[in-house]
């Protein structure tokens, strides 16, 4: 394999943190036939199998201190939020180690016939990850991809690689060679060669739509299987009858988790006009509590953003909204002396329908409130979008707000919560905002391929 390496910093810093291979389209070839000649063992051993699922979850609990710190210093976030990423992912290995599947299924015979639908690995797996949650947005693919027999080949984000290939060198403790391999590059060479390669079955793609789309396309010249978790603009709907300090709450929470850049995190409020001012001080007062600093340290609630492009985006379209008339209640500083991307957690009142803050995925420590007077002309808007990832309702009439939630087109919606994902239900996007789902047998289904066996006697 190639002997290039590239730098890895620390996004708070800006201090090196480490290296990693510079990978070339040989070395994701050389990974191709290393995980062909591994699956026909691995996908003959469903218990094997299990049995690593579960092994590689208690290593991951064994070394969740050091794993954490080495994620939050590559990628930013609170060591807590860090070890949580990696409990998470320990969690998902459980958690489909133990889901009850069927590898055949009988249909009802037929005159002199028998027919059997068989459930089969889809081949290789190649997995592009994101920057903001490496391990997790790995793992829920990773976790399916090796219960249903497949062999894989993860390819993390250039800027957060480290905690990936931590994982991997773990987790080959107890996987066969060739089951799991890592390949990483600062460039998009290792990504295209996974998406045009024919040995390659399947995709599993998180990151923006634009990416995706070009995934896609190179995917489709070898007719992979895709499975993309693409951009969101999640908002959150609240009703006339919310309580305030309870909505400001659920929405920081989400909002403001891991610095603002999560796909599904609450990006924009839309509240009753005549009580949108009061809901944008409380969230000013809930968001104003977060402490920056460096990850790593005790104390910290919230660290940078991810890199200095994502803070310019940013910065550039909060300020474009206050200069088209809305305002910063809270934020809009660095709000730590720290040399790296920091922004205060950021709330902007004022904002209206059309503007870029509002339109757009911005991805990070921003939060615009607007104003509506019509909940239907709200909803038909937000509809009329590019985006359905996700969406909240805040309202303590629960019928109404579940009423009111089965009316957007999202994949999912949450009533007086915001960002929750289980383990067992299946989570992934309507329009530009994906294909396919992730998360409980809907996730394994992904990595599976079916075959009919249609019998008849030799008569």
């Amino acid at each position: 394999m190639t002997a290039a390496h590239y730098q890895v910093l620390d996004p708070a810093t800006l201090e090196l943190v480490g290296h990693a291979p510079e990978n070339t389209e040989q070395d994701v070839e050389q990974a191709v036939a290393d995980a062909h000649l591994a699956a026909p063992r691995w996908a003959a051993d469903r218990e094997a199998r299990r049995a690593a699922l579960l092994s590689g979850a208690a290593l991951i609990r064994r070394d969740l201190d050091s794993l954490a710190t080495l994620l939050s210093r590559e990628q930013g976030k609170p060591k807590t939020e860090a070890a949580g990423e990696f409990t998470v992912a320990a969690g998902l290995f459980e958690y489909y180690a133990n889901l009850a599947w069927d590898e055949t299924e009988p249909l009802a015979p037929r005159d002199d016939r028998t027919l059997e639908v068989q459930y089969r690995p889809v081949g290789i797996v190649g997995t592009i990850t994101p920057w903001n949650f490496p391990i997790s947005l790995l793992c829920v693919k990773l976790a399916p991809a090796l219960l249903a027999g497949c062999t894989v080949i993860a390819k993390p984000s250039p800027s957060t690689p480290l905690s990936t290939l931590a994982l991997v060198n773990l987790l080959n403790e107890v996987l066969p060679a060739g089951v799991l391999q890592v390949r990483t590059s600062s460039r998009r060479t290792v990504n295209v060669a996974l998406s045009t390669s024919p040995g390659i079955r399947k995709i599993s793609f998180t990151g923006s739509t634009e990416v995706g789309i070009s995934i896609a396309q190179q995917a489709a010249s070898t007719v992979k299987r895709v499975t993309m978790e693409l951009g969101g603009n999640d908002p959150a709907i609240v009703l006339e009858d919310a309580d305030l300090a309870v909505t400001a709450r659920g929405i920081v929470g989400s909002a403001f988790r891991n610095a603002g850049q999560v796909c599904m995190a609450v990006k924009r409020v839309y509240v009753p006009r005549g009580r949108s001012r009061d809901l944008a001080e409380a969230i000013a007062v809930e968001a104003s509590r977060h402490v920056l600093g460096h990850g790593i340290h005790e104390g910290t609630t919230m660290g940078p953003m991810h890199n200095e492009a994502q803070l310019k985006l940013v910065r550039g379209l909060v300020d474009s909204a206050v200069g088209a008339g809305a305002r910063i209640i809270t934020g809009g500083t660095a709000g730590c002396d720290l040399p790296g991307y920091f922004l205060s957690p950021t709330v902007v009142i004022d904002a209206e329908p059309g503007m870029d803050l509002v339109e757009q995925e911005q991805f990070g420590a921003a939060l615009p409130v607007v104003a509506y007077d019509d909940l239907d002309e709200t909803i038909a808007g937000l509809n009329g979008g590019e985006f359905g990832l996700g969406a909240s309702v805040w309202s303590p009439d629960q019928e109404r707000a579940y009423a009111t939630a089965s009316r957007i087109e999202a994949g999912t919606v949450w009533v007086n919560q915001h960002t929750l994902v289980e383990p067992d239900a299946p989570f992934g996007g309507w329009k530009a905002s994906g294909v396919g789902r992730e998360r409980g047998r809907w996730g394994l289904e992904e990595y599976l391929e079916t075959r009919v066996i249609n019998a008849r006697p030799h008569s």
